[in-house]
């Protein structure tokens, strides 16, 4: 129909022929072919001049709205690719409603615009098989839901130990983290401890601290921080402004806990040019991501 709309609009084999990169032979058994297959002729031949007969009036302006309905669908995917857009569905953890993490969904909005971004943060991990989660941000890969997810290692966070200045004056200086089985935790998430306190050459404290409450939203845990009752650990990127500020103190700096692996798990089948590739390059690229060694390549 391209090659029928080419000669009906130009009046030519010849000049069809010349614009197509096609010989003229070629493009006269394109034409024959196409009225064999409806049954019907669509040109008017002869030495001096060619002509449409009704049929051909007909499939000239089908011919010419298939071509303008092509043109604006390959314009618009142009547009997507240069600007994306969609609906773009991540499940995270609560933590990464809080700096420095919340600035990657932040700035990934502000980088494009038209794509809407769905936010699940929940402090379970929550099931990804018949979900329509494109992206997951998890610290482990273990028990994936299905072998048609992927996972594509960010970087690694580090763990420390912090509580409010007026809790730490408190108390003795710990030593070591078996020094803390005589303090009070906030523990959040509800982790074992063990899981937490075990020093980057995987050994782990002998004692267990009091648990003074056990939460599995990272707001209310560290709201009971804030209040003298108890230290917390989490990663360093999350409370790393808050000691220099003052407003945390870090305990046990020179001790070394064993730092976790973050992933991000999305479909198999996920294009390499969508929305949830996209995500991971930009959340790879940030500069707090350099600064506190997380989404090393």
């Amino acid at each position: 129909m391209a090659i029928f709309q080419t000669v009906a609009e130009l009046g030519s084999f010849r000049q069809a022929a010349n614009k197509l990169n096609l010989s003229p032979s070629v493009i006269s058994h394109h034409i024959s072919k196409l009225e064999e297959d409806l049954g019907t002729p669509l040109l008017y031949r002869s030495t001096r001049r060619m002509s449409l007969t009704d049929a051909g009036v007909a499939l000239l302006a089908a011919s010419q709205r298939m071509t303008a309905a092509a043109i604006d669908g390959l314009a618009a995917v142009q547009r997507r690719a240069s600007q994306p857009t969609g609906t773009l569905t991540i499940a995270a953890s609560t933590p990464f409603s809080h700096s420095p993490y919340v600035e990657t969904f932040t700035r990934f909005a502000q980088s494009y615009p038209d794509v809407h971004l769905s936010i699940q943060l929940e402090d379970r991990s929550v099931p990804l098989e018949g979900s329509n989660i494109d992206v997951a941000i998890r610290g482990r890969t273990d028990n994936l839901d299905d072998s048609t997810y992927k996972a594509r290692k960010l970087g690694s966070v580090h763990f420390c130990v912090f509580a409010a200045p007026s809790y730490v004056h408190s108390k003795p200086t710990p030593q070591s983290m078996d020094d803390l089985a005589d303090w009070d935790w906030i523990q959040s998430p509800p982790v074992p401890w063990s899981t937490f306190a075990t020093l980057a050459d995987g050994t782990a404290p002998e004692r267990i601290p009091h648990i003074v409450t056990t939460c599995s939203n990272f707001t209310m845990a560290r709201k009971f921080v804030d209040e003298g009752l108890g230290f917390m650990i989490e990663t360093y990127p999350l409370v790393a402004d808050d000691f220099r500020a003052g407003r945390l103190v870090h305990i046990l700096p020179q001790v070394k806990l064993r730092p976790i692996d973050v992933y991000a798990i999305y479909p198999t089948n996920s294009p390499q040019d969508g929305l949830a590739h996209l995500f991971i390059d930009f959340m790879m690229d940030q500069i707090w991501a350099t600064e506190y060694g997380f989404g090393l390549r």
